[in-house]
């Protein structure tokens, strides 16, 4: 008898290992991050936390809790008496009601307050986006226009680098119709740190892609910005060659994949009137084997350039891109 109990040892150890190395992994998929901010208060800090509920509410609940109780090193987003009142879940959106003292928040604490609330409760399952309202009421910015549901990608460089001011911009991106091939406007409500040059933001946008089923890309998402001036009202913008090279999925012709970039730059920087490209510092160069690059394009809604525009270096033929 004894000898079968120490045979049986190795399984019951194996049992118990694999049991422990489950509850490990069950952690660790079911782990969040909870953002607070550092002692200075101008960057977001994350902390791990396994929630012990198991219902939304009680998760929301727990998950709030921590919001309000940050661990020794780290503050609290919730400053000034403010209060998370309430919430209402929706299909796919989480409505958070805060107090009035909301609004007693400086410009630098109410946008690391609204980044940490959304990043920490976006994690929920089946919380795709965040929405603020203050006593029952939409958030609204400093123009008085109403705040629409956050998701954390709304958020451009909120942890590092830290915040001197916080810049909300509403932004007007060009991406290619699936339907008629011609350029759409896309508008993305983002919040980017005064660190930031927006041209930089909205090129990096751009890449990403478009929101909508409708639209399609214009760049490779794995397309590099290498630098990014801004000099009486040019912007000129530096990129690797991987900008040379047509998305699979693209429907837009070279003239109109270029003015997506310069139409989404100059409509949405003010100070901008024009934009020159470059690949690798080169603007002798044919956008992917058409257009020449040696030139400071303008906006132009139609999505392609005049004939008449597209200019080359005096002397010099422009040498070909790799893809041509």
């Amino acid at each position: 008898m004894r000898k079968n109990c120490f045979r049986l040892m190795p399984l019951v150890l194996l049992v118990l290992l694999l049991a422990g190395c489950r509850q490990q992994k069950d952690e660790k998929e079911t782990g969040y991050k909870i953002y607070y901010v550092d002692a200075e208060g101008v960057r977001l800090q994350e902390s791990s936390y396994v929630p012990k509920a198991q219902t939304f509410e009680e998760i929301m609940d727990e998950l709030a809790r921590q919001l309000a109780n940050p661990p020794s090193e780290f503050v609290s987003v919730l400053k000034k008496g403010v209060k998370i009142k309430g919430y209402k879940r929706g299909i796919d959106a989480l409505r958070l009601d805060f107090s009035g003292e909301y609004y007693s928040l400086t410009n630098i604490e109410e946008v690391l307050l609204r980044a940490a609330v959304v990043k920490t409760f976006s994690q929920i399952p089946g919380v795709m986006k965040v929405m603020i309202t203050v006593e029952g009421e939409q958030l609204v910015d400093t123009d008085n226009r109403a705040v629409p549901a956050m998701d954390s990608d709304d958020f451009i460089n909120t942890k590092e680098g830290g915040i001197n001011s916080y810049q909300n911009a509403v932004l007007s991106l060009y991406f290619v119709s699936e339907k008629t091939g011609r350029l759409e406007r896309e508008t993305r409500f983002l919040h980017y740190s005064s660190n930031m040059v927006l041209e930089n933001v909205v090129a990096e946008q751009l890449i990403q892609g478009p929101d909508s089923p409708d639209l399609e890309p214009v760049f490779l998402d794995t397309v590099r910005i290498l630098s990014v001036q801004v000099q009486d009202g040019i912007c000129t913008i530096d990129f690797d060659q991987t900008v040379n090279t047509e998305p699979a999925d693209g429907a837009a012709d070279a003239e109109t994949a270029l003015y997506a970039l310069v139409n989404s730059i100059c409509d949405t920087c003010d100070e901008v009137d024009g934009v020159r490209i470059r690949i690798e510092g080169m603007g002798n160069v044919l956008f992917r084997g058409e257009v020449s690059l040696d030139h400071v394009f303008e906006i132009n809604l139609e999505g392609s350039a005049p004939k008449d525009n597209i200019q080359y270096v005096e002397g010099e033929e422009p040498a070909s891109s790799d893809n041509e």
